[in-house]
C-alpha cells in the first residue's frame, strides 16, 4: 500500500534526479516518489512546473491546508474518465429509485457504524443504553423513507443521540463535547473532529480522482455546496470508526493534552503545531491499522479504496447490490 506524506515545515518541493524532496532551511526531506500516492501540506510550500510534471507522471495528488486544516486547494493528476461510467453515474443520480437505494445504503452504514461505536464503549462500562435504543429505532425507519430529505432528517436525529454519548465515553472535563460546532470549532473535541474529518476527506477525494467515478456527482449531500460532494457521502460511513474512535482513544488514554490547542479571540479552538503534528501521526497510524473483512485483512486506507470500488461496481452494473462497510465487533 502506498504512503501519505504530511508536510509541516515550510520549504520547496524539488525534483531530485527522478524522485522528489522537500527542502527546508534545516533539512532535506526525501520523498520516495514510487511509494507515495498523496501529499498533504500544512505549511508554506513552493513548487514549479517540473515538480507538477513528476506528480502527474506518478499519479500523486497534493492537497494544501492551513495549519488549522482549513482547505485551501489541490493539485490532481490528469484524469482519464470512463465515458460509459460517467453516463451510468448520471443515470444513477437522475433515477429516483436508484439514487434513493444508494442513499439508503449509505445512511444505514453511517448510522450502523455510529451504533457499533456506542455498543463498543457500552461493553467497556459506559452507560449508553438510551442512545443505543434511540438510534436502533431510527435505523429501523430507514427502509420506509421515500426521499433524500427524509433520510437526512433521520440522520440528523440519530446523530444527536450519537453525539450525546460522547461525554459519557470520554468522562474527561478537559475535553467536553457539548455539541457539534464547526466554522469554527469552539472546543478541543470539535477541533479534533474537524481536523480528522478534513484528513479523511482528502484521502477519499484522492481515491475518487483515481477511480472511474466523478467526485462532483453525489447521492446524499447537495452538489451545490461543494463541487466534490461525493467524498462527503462516502466519508460519513467511516467517520465513526476511523476518526471518532481515534479521538476517544487519545482522550481516554490521556495521549492528547490541553496545551496542544490554541484559542482565538472569537472563541475558536484549533490544534496548535505540536497538537496538529501529534494528531496527524496518530491518524496515520490508525489509517494503517488492519481489520478483517470476510477473512481478508484490510488497512483502513485500503478500505477507503474498497469503498469507492464497491460504489463504482454497483453504478457500472458489475454488481447487483451496493453494500458499504459495516463495522461489527
Amino acid at each position: 500500500m502506498k504512503k501519505t506524506i504530511y508536510l509541516y515545515k515550510s520549504g520547496t518541493l524539488k525534483r531530485k534526479d527522478f524522485s522528489l524532496a522537500c527542502v527546508t532551511k534545516d533539512e532535506t526531506i526525501p520523498i520516495p516518489i514510487r511509494q507515495v500516492d498523496l501529499i498533504i501540506c500544512f505549511s508554506e510550500i513552493t513548487l514549479n512546473k517540473r515538480v507538477l510534471e513528476l506528480l502527474n507522471a506518478y499519479g500523486i495528488s497534493i492537497f494544501f491546508f492551513t495549519h488549522n486544516a482549513n482547505y485551501i486547494g489541490q493539485f490532481l493528476p490528469k484524469q482519464h474518465y470512463d465515458g460509459s461510467c460517467l453516463v451510468k453515474q448520471v443515470h444513477a443520480y437522475e433515477n429516483e429509485e436508484t439514487r434513493l437505494y444508494i442513499a439508503k445504503q449509505m445512511t444505514y452504514a453511517n448510522l450502523h457504524n455510529c451504533l457499533s461505536v456506542l455498543k463498543y464503549y457500552q461493553k467497556k462500562g459506559r452507560n449508553l443504553t438510551n442512545e443505543i435504543n434511540e438510534i436502533e429505532k431510527i435505523i429501523d425507519k430507514i427502509k420506509s423513507k421515500e426521499s433524500i430529505s427524509e433520510l437526512l432528517l433521520l440522520e440528523a436525529m440519530a446523530k444527536q443521540f450519537y453525539y450525546s454519548g460522547f461525554d459519557e465515553i470520554t468522562r474527561n472535563q478537559d475535553f467536553v463535547f457539548e455539541k457539534r460546532m464547526v466554522c469554527p470549532p469552539k472546543n478541543a473535541m470539535n477541533a479534533m473532529m474537524s481536523y480528522g474529518y478534513a484528513l479523511l476527506y482528502s484521502h477519499y477525494l484522492s481515491v475518487l480522482y483515481r477511480s472511474s467515478l466523478l467526485p462532483s456527482i453525489s447521492f446524499i449531500h447537495s452538489m451545490s455546496k461543494s463541487k466534490d460532494s461525493l467524498q462527503y457521502d462516502l466519508a460519513d460511513i467511516l467517520k465513526p470508526v476511523l476518526v471518532d474512535r481515534l479521538i476517544f482513544r487519545l482522550i481516554r488514554k490521556n495521549q492528547i493534552r490541553k496545551d496542544m490547542f490554541e484559542y482565538g479571540v472569537d472563541g475558536s479552538c484549533y490544534l496548535n503545531k505540536e497538537g496538529a503534528s501529534f494528531f496527524v501521526k496518530e491518524f496515520d497510524k490508525q489509517l494503517n491499522k488492519t481489520i478483517q473483512i470476510q477473512k481478508v485483512d484490510y488497512s483502513y486506507k485500503r478500505l477507503i479504496s474498497k469503498e469507492v470500488h464497491e460504489l463504482s461496481n454497483y453504478i457500472r452494473e458489475k454488481s447487483t447490490e451496493y453494500n458499504p462497510f459495516l463495522m461489527n465487533w
